[in-house]
């Protein structure tokens, strides 16, 4: 088998009855193993057909381990050389505010902006917990309809296991109704994307 199937399935095991093993072929196989479904927080998880979905071996459920980490919001990362996986899981609290001072004093916290208008503010992130260093961080903010309308990066990379971090915004424009995702991510290393570790929303009506 490829590394790269192998990464792909390496898997978390739950057990279940005896019952769920049988009433989980509805949803079809793959490579001979009856395919499960994964619902986390009452919402299905996709899978394209290049993932490998939830499968159900020997009378255990077995989920996908990257698809699931992307769920829950943590880092995954693979060492091919000693066959490790390693998942990162950092807490980070993030709070939306019109201004913030040198010492972290908030000012104007808020959740509901007015539909039409352009807003200027600070998103302030506090970040403990980080086990493993990163290369970058950066924090976006994406429209209902899936466009970035923002996207803050610090000239220098956050060190240590916990930090704060302002990001200023300027002139964001909220032309939609509906939740704008606020969204902090943090990259691994140079070679590997951002993945969400946290994410808000702030409210257009």
């Amino acid at each position: 088998m490829k590394v790269q199937r192998i990464f792909t399935l390496m898997l978390v095991f739950f057990g279940l009855s005896t019952a769920t093993v049988v009433a989980s072929s509805i949803w079809g196989n793959y490579e001979g193993f009856s395919i499960a479904r994964l619902s986390i927080n009452d919402e299905t998880q996709e899978f394209s057909d290049s993932d490998v979905p939830p499968l159900i071996v020997n009378g255990k459920t077995m989920l996908p381990l990257r698809s699931l980490t992307k769920s829950l919001e943590a880092m995954v990362k693979w060492d091919n050389t000693n066959k490790t996986v390693s998942i990162y899981k950092p807490n980070v609290h993030m709070i939306v505010a019109s201004s913030i001072d040198n010492e972290f004093n908030i000012t104007g916290p808020f959740s509901v902006v007015k539909k039409g208008g352009s807003h200027s503010f600070v998103i302030l992130a506090q970040v403990d917990n980080l086990s493993t260093s990163i290369s970058s961080v950066r924090v976006s903010i994406e429209s209902p309809s899936g466009q970035e309308v923002g996207t803050f990066v610090p000239d220098k990379k956050p060190s240590g296991s916990s930090f704060w971090l302002p990001a200023l915004f300027n002139g964001v424009s909220f032309d939609e109704y509906g939740n704008y995702k606020v969204k902090f991510e943090m990259q691994l290393d140079d070679s590997s994307g951002y993945v969400v570790v946290s994410e808000k929303q702030i409210l257009s009506n």
